[in-house]
C-alpha cells in the first residue's frame, strides 16, 4: 500500500466525518445502536462484519470508568494500593451487570462505546453540543 499525502489525509477524514455522522443519524432515527447500524449496512453490501465483543467494552472500558460503582455490585472497594481487580472479579462483576440490565446492556455498553469514540476524536465544540444532544434524547 502506498502513503497517503497531506492532502488525502484530509480528504478521507472530512468524509469519515460525513460518513460517521450519517451511521449517526441513523441511529438516532432508528433507535438502533450505531455498531449495530454499520454492522447491517456493512452486511448488507456483502462485506465482513465484525460482531460486538461487549465483554471487551466492559472489561476494557466501562469498568474502568465506574470502578467503584461495579466493585459495589460484588461487595468489594476499589483496591487502596490503587491497583487493578482481577479477572475473576470483573468477570463477576460483568455477570451481575448483565443481571442488572437483561434487556438494556448492550444498548448501554454501545452508547459507553461511542461516547468514547466521538470523545477521542477531534471535534468544535458545536459538534459536541450537537453530538451530545443526539445521545442525550437517545438515552
Amino acid at each position: 500500500p502506498r502513503r497517503k499525502s497531506a492532502n488525502n489525509n484530509a480528504i478521507l477524514e472530512a468524509a469519515f466525518i460525513e460518513i460517521e455522522q450519517s451511521f449517526l443519524e441513523l441511529s438516532r432515527s432508528t433507535s438502533i445502536p450505531v455498531q449495530q447500524v454499520i454492522n447491517w449496512f456493512l452486511k448488507s453490501r456483502g462485506r465482513t462484519t465484525v460482531s460486538t465483543n461487549f465483554w471487551n467494552i466492559y472489561a476494557r472500558s466501562y469498568f474502568k470508568d465506574h470502578t467503584e460503582q461495579e466493585l459495589a455490585r460484588v461487595g468489594h472497594k476499589v483496591p487502596a494500593d490503587g491497583g487493578s481487580p482481577g479477572m475473576s472479579i470483573r468477570t463477576k462483576c460483568y455477570d451481575l451487570f448483565k443481571e442488572a440490565f437483561p434487556d438494556t446492556y448492550k444498548d448501554i455498553l454501545s452508547v459507553h462505546d461511542e461516547v468514547k469514540m466521538l470523545s477521542a476524536s477531534p471535534q468544535t465544540v458545536s459538534q459536541r453540543a450537537q453530538e451530545f444532544q443526539k445521545y442525550y434524547r437517545r438515552m
